[in-house]
């Protein structure tokens, strides 16, 4: 079962920012989440739905939602790590 990626009118000021050379690495890391899932790594509750933080590899953390029942994730924000 596939997963869908979608991002949200909040992230997108975040994706625009971005040099295309990040953007590609982002879609790439992103695109092997469609598979199996994201691996929602440091949940933590906002305002009732709980958000994950994945580290990617190349310095930005991206802050998520996921629907189990529909199997998408929605991208909420995308920002430099602070150990970047």
């Amino acid at each position: 079962m596939t997963w869908r990626v979608l991002t949200t009118p909040a992230s997108e000021p975040d994706f625009q920012a971005l040099t295309a050379q990040d953007r590609a690495s982002v879609v790439e890391d992103l695109f092997t989440w469609v598979e199996h899932g994201p691996p929602r790594s440091g949940p933590r509750l906002v305002r009732g739905a709980v958000l994950f933080d994945d580290p990617l590899p190349w310095g930005y953390t991206l802050s998520y939602f996921v629907s189990e029942a529909d199997r998408y994730l929605a991208v909420v924000r995308l920002r430099r790590s602070s150990a970047a």
